[in-house]
């Protein structure tokens, strides 16, 4: 092959590589990130663990970590860290590690994420909302089951009232459609989810409560008599379909 053809094929070549080095990096990780625990109280540590893989070559691997909330206590610059979470209830925190001292043409930075769990008070319900679409239902389904499952003495108290404006058994059909999820989906004890059908309220609500163990239930009442409802609203298909 003559230096003309060699230069020509050049660039064609390296491109090749940079593909090649692409494809690679996304195909390994020489590093992941293991945290203490999925989710958490707040004010409890967290400790995020770095993990190298064995095809690491044999040299001294340096970590520089960096985490989107709390504060770094312990750690720094090893493979692993511990985060004080006090005051971040109700966030996730992330915490990213990259790896320098190695020669890899792999991804050498991993992120873990852990929830932080918001601080209920006494009284306080873990979590309400409105009439919302199901899929966005079941992200505050997943938050309660996680709850939860912290504490298996617990009980799991959702409260529903139907609005003014409503279908027939509105309120019994969502509760248990949120029970199932809980349980069939989340794998929590039905023993430790109690529905309350609350009556009616001039708007939909949904309430969540965590009720400890001796702890007595949240008590709401209704303001709208069973007598000046209208059954006006439609059925959601899913549950128009389990309904026939």
């Amino acid at each position: 092959m003559n230096i003309r053809r060699l230069i020509a094929l050049a660039p064609a070549f390296l491109a090749s590589l940079g593909v090649g080095a692409a494809q690679t990096t996304e195909r390994c990780r020489i590093v992941s990130v293991e945290a203490s625990s999925i989710a958490m109280e707040a004010g409890t540590p967290v400790t995020f663990r770095a993990k190298l893989s064995t095809v690491v070559p044999t040299a001294k691997p340096e970590f520089k970590w960096e985490i989107s909330a709390g504060t770094i206590t312990a750690g720094e610059g090893t493979s692993s860290i511990t985060v004080d979470t006090t005051g971040l209830g109700g966030i996730s925190i992330d915490a990213t590690v990259s790896v320098s001292g190695v020669s890899t043409l792999c991804s050498t930075s991993a992120t873990e994420s852990v929830a932080i769990f918001a601080e209920v008070g006494c009284g306080l319900a873990f979590d309400q909302f409105s009439d919302i679409k199901f899929e966005d239902e079941k992200a505050r389904l997943d938050n309660f089951a996680i709850q939860l499952s912290m504490d298996k003495q617990q009980r799991g108290n959702i409260i529903i009232f139907a609005g003014r404006q409503t279908y027939k058994d509105e309120a019994s059909e969502r509760l248990q459609r949120a029970k199932d999820y809980l349980v069939k989906v989340r794998d929590i004890d039905p023993t430790q989810v109690v529905t309350v059908d609350g009556g009616y309220r001039e708007e939909f609500q949904v309430y969540f409560y965590i009720v400890p163990p001796g702890a007595d239930p949240p008590s709401l009442e209704a303001d709208v008599s069973p007598t000046d409802i209208e059954l006006t609203k439609r059925r959601p298909k899913a549950l128009a379909k389990k309904h026939r």
